[in-house]
């Protein structure tokens, strides 16, 4: 079912033999998605607007994302002024787009594939915790932002879970998998907090 442009809600309806297998599912489409958003993100930087003024964001955007923002930083260096405008090429907002959904997916929450990640690398009684964890997270989150509320609602009525039972959930994943399961977690938690600190000593006036 599509929800917008927030991607669809997914649900596996075979019984999948063990958890690496869950987690080979699970990490597949997020990361496709990061590398994808990645790509588009950085050509965002590389190439010029199309008609020489593309799209003006203020600086301060670069503040929402802590990795975004971290490459920002790096690629632009000096020019990322705080309080300055700056003309970007409309696929870094598409690839910024896309590095946002896939990491409000990699939530190790219910049945998002952040939350299957979880399961096949924790077990169920951990993705348990994880899900209530989140959903209280959001819930708080959701006070100030509508895009929190929005997730924490979708979450909780439609992909809370439990997930379906496994043939066999005993056996751990291999650590390479992991490995992949814990770097598409990670990509989430980075794409979702904000940048701290400041790009330049100076701040531009508007007087």
């Amino acid at each position: 079912m599509q929800i917008g442009s927030f991607g669809a809600i997914t649900r596996i309806t075979n019984i999948v033999p063990k958890r690496e297998d869950l987690l080979k599912v699970a990490a597949a489409g997020p990361l496709a998605g990061f590398s994808l958003g990645f790509v588009l993100f950085l050509l965002g930087f590389i190439l010029p607007p199309s008609n020489g003024i593309g799209i003006v964001v203020d600086a301060s955007v670069f503040h929402e994302s802590f990795l975004l923002g971290g490459l920002a930083k790096l690629l632009l260096g000096d020019v990322l002024k705080e309080g300055t405008p700056i003309s970007v090429n409309p696929l870094l907002i598409w690839g910024w787009a896309g590095l946002l959904i896939n990491a409000i997916n990699s939530i190790p929450a219910g049945e998002l594939d952040g939350g299957r990640i979880s399961f096949a690398i924790w077990g169920r009684k951990a993705s348990a915790r994880f899900t209530g964890f989140c959903i209280v997270l959001l819930g708080l989150s959701s006070l100030f932002s509508d895009v929190a509320f929005y997730w924490v609602a979708l979450i909780f009525f439609l992909q809370r879970g439990p997930i379906a039972p496994l043939a066999e959930e005993i056996t751990d994943p291999e650590e390479k998998y992991v490995g992949l399961g814990i770097l598409v977690l990670l990509l989430g938690l980075l794409v979702c907090l904000p940048y701290p600190f400041p790009f330049t000593d100076e701040v531009i006036s508007s007087f």
